[in-house]
């Protein structure tokens, strides 16, 4: 099923949410520490305001004046264009002695400051007033000696207030002026990160592309590494080698199914010939019959010729069926050699072997491997020539070797060798009898055995290896 948003909307949706959560908390500080910053500012100014009443009534009381009006116009005169600020002076039965407050306004918080509440000494007020912040702090001013010769009140409470409108209209604007920034910095980016993730995931649409494109008969494409992010280094670079391996299979399938054209139709084009001889005017019994033994020989290759082909085709898909059993290297391979040894006295070549271990593995499948080893070397080997199997174990495994003296292979063919129908040249023979498929077999018998075989070609031999892993019972050499 189909997403429904692709990786560069995803991804543009995840860089524009995560720049709009860093310019909001960067948005919050600043306007908490614009808060705090004009905190400290209006309690400086309060507490500056507030001394400076304070010193105002203290000095009233020491000149024994009554008249609280003159104190009144002192403090007028003193905060004479402050219009955001307030003084009350109040005795402890609520009474105003001193207002001042800005023309055209009042003194603010009066209805709780003679309700019950009152005014509560070095405690620092916050309220809001028709629509107006306001701070205030008060102080309790005791008269002393002078107080009690003028026969004033034990104390007096003073509190200073000013009008934070200024402030918070000022925060008012930057809050709104930050509102449509991050609203402008979210749509920005949204746009830089589709951007960006159109521009970083380009070799994924190259990917894509090119996937599009590869057939069966256009399997050279290939993405380019060089600019490639190093986060999609690694799967371009797995894409590209599936399409070598891809076009090295089509190539191998094509050339197999060429060469499986040309072997089948020898046999094929022996057995219309012979019988279409055989036919062209009547002949005795002895005649048709041995027509009729060629055409036997003949489908007799076709049908080894098929069922290894099958062979094959089972190994590949991992369905052989195999009976594992201990088996003694040395015996098996002794009873080749003693099946295979007409034919190499035949062609003069001495056939030994040195060395044993123990394999676990199927027995039937392993000699089949081993006769078609066997018999390849033995049909190359030039008379008087000496055929060797050598069989021994380290510690990565147990290794057995059959190698014959001859002409060398190219190393470039060497792993070609292992290849259906294959020929190092064109005056090679195939193994087998001629089916062309024995090397292929006995690789595919020893890859099921957990196992590899291998080739080395020089001027003085050529070795074919079969390296069984370390998963079979212990060794001994012989």
């Amino acid at each position: 099923m189909k997403g429904l948003l692709s990786l560069t909307t995803r991804l543009s949706i995840m860089f524009g949410l995560t720049m709009l959560g860093i310019w909001i908390l960067v948005s919050v500080l600043l306007l908490h520490t614009l808060g705090h910053h004009f905190d400290k500012q209006d309690d400086t100014e309060i507490t500056g305001k507030l001394q400076l009443a304070t010193n105002f009534l203290s000095a009233h009381i020491k000149s024994g004046a009554q008249d609280w009006s003159s104190l009144n116009r002192q403090l007028n005169d003193a905060l004479l264009g402050h219009h955001s600020l307030y003084i009350l002076i109040l005795d402890p039965q609520g009474q105003v002695l001193a207002d001042i407050h800005p023309p055209g306004s009042s003194q603010p918080g009066m209805t709780w400051v003679n309700g019950r509440r009152g005014l509560t000494p070095g405690s620092i007020e916050n309220w809001r007033e028709n629509g107006t912040v306001f701070r205030s702090v008060t102080e309790q001013l005791v008269p002393g000696s002078a107080g009690k010769q003028a026969d004033l009140p034990p104390y007096f409470l003073v509190r200073a207030t000013i009008d934070t409108s200024y402030h918070q209209h000022f925060i008012n604007e930057i809050k709104n002026g930050l509102y449509w920034f991050t609203l402008g910095i979210g749509l920005i980016s949204l746009f830089l990160g589709w951007l960006a993730s159109r521009i970083g995931l380009k070799p994924l649409r190259e990917l894509a592309s090119v996937s599009k494109s590869v057939t069966a008969s256009q399997l050279d494409q290939r993405l380019a590494l060089d600019n490639a992010p190093s986060e999609l280094y690694a799967p371009i670079q797995a894409f590209n080698t599936m399409l070598d391996r891809l076009e090295a299979s089509f190539q191998r399938l094509s050339e197999f199914s060429s060469d499986i054209a040309h072997e089948l139709r020898t046999p094929v084009n022996s057995l219309m010939m012979q019988t279409q001889v055989a036919l062209t005017h009547p002949r005795d019994a002895e005649d048709y019959k041995e027509v009729l033994y060629a055409n036997l020989e003949t489908a007799e290759r076709l049908a080894r010729m098929i069922g290894e082909m099958l062979f094959l085709a089972k190994s590949e898909q991992g369905q052989l069926a195999m009976q594992r059993e201990p088996l003694v290297l040395a015996d098996e391979l002794d009873e080749l050699m003693e099946f295979f040894e007409p034919l190499a006295s035949e062609q003069l070549v001495r056939l030994q072997r040195q060395g044993n271990a123990n394999l676990l593995g199927d027995r039937s499948m392993l000699q089949r491997a081993f006769s078609n080893l066997l018999a390849n070397a033995i049909r190359y080997t030039q008379a008087q020539g000496e055929v060797r199997i050598a069989i021994h174990s380290d510690s990565t495994g147990i290794i057995v070797e059959v190698a014959n003296p001859g002409p060398a292979i190219p190393p470039e063919q060497w792993p070609r060798l292992f290849d259906r129908f294959y020929r190092a040249d064109s005056a090679r023979q195939s193994v087998t009898e001629g089916t062309g498929l024995g090397l292929a077999i006995a690789k595919a018998i020893i890859t099921a055995h957990d196992g590899t075989l291998s080739v080395h070609s020089d001027e003085r031999e050529t070795c074919f290896t079969a390296h069984f892993a370390r998963t079979n019972p212990s060794t001994a050499t012989g």
